[in-house]
């Protein structure tokens, strides 16, 4: 591929990143306020599906429930967006040219962060927003659900990847600017 449309699909991956991280927020937004249409045409992020798994009736809460669940279903998905955010920039360096920077490395770095921080504070608040949404309920009906399954330990797996990926690639770029001194 030459680096022309490599800085085309670059630039196009950083504005669909940024598309993305809009949709992904408005989507879990549209989850809590509009249920019966979001359960047609959407699926539900991370803890707004837990919402379907507890049978939770968001149209029969109250509005500060919902706005708790709204906040609290956000939470996790505004982490994932700053990773998110991290790629686009990092599209934007190599539809640069930028390929072999730091700071690419450090970009690379955020977003595997965030991607594992994104899983470890959904299986910290899946049970925090199991009692809120089933708090109101008569004794015996509320619940406290914990969830952690095989796609959590993927994606923990893959962000671990992509930190030593990016460790790697600093290292790389330290020796390539130190190599480049002594020409």
């Amino acid at each position: 591929m030459n680096t022309d449309r490599l800085a085309k699909y670059s630039n196009m991956l950083a504005t669909a990143t940024l598309i993305l991280i809009a949709l992904m927020l408005l989507s879990n937004i549209a989850y809590w306020l509009f249920p019966q249409v979001m359960n047609v045409y959407g699926p539900g992020f991370n803890l707004t599906a837990l919402t379907d798994s507890l049978d939770a009736k968001t149209q029969y809460m109250p509005w500060w429930q919902v706005a708790g669940g709204i906040i609290l279903s956000s939470i996790p998905l505004l982490i994932l967006a700053k990773g998110l955010v991290a790629l686009s920039a990092l599209f934007k360096l190599y539809a640069e040219g930028e390929y072999f920077a730091p700071e690419s490395a450090q970009l690379l770095g955020k977003v595997g962060k965030s991607v594992g921080l994104w899983v470890l504070i959904s299986f910290v608040l899946g049970p925090v927003l199991s009692v809120w949404i089933t708090f109101m309920r008569p004794q015996g009906e509320r619940l406290f659900t914990i969830s952690f399954g095989p796609s959590d330990l993927v994606a923990l797996f893959l962000a671990a990847s992509v930190m030593i990926v990016a460790r790697s690639l600093h290292r790389a770029c330290v020796l390539a600017r130190e190599n480049q001194q002594f020409v």
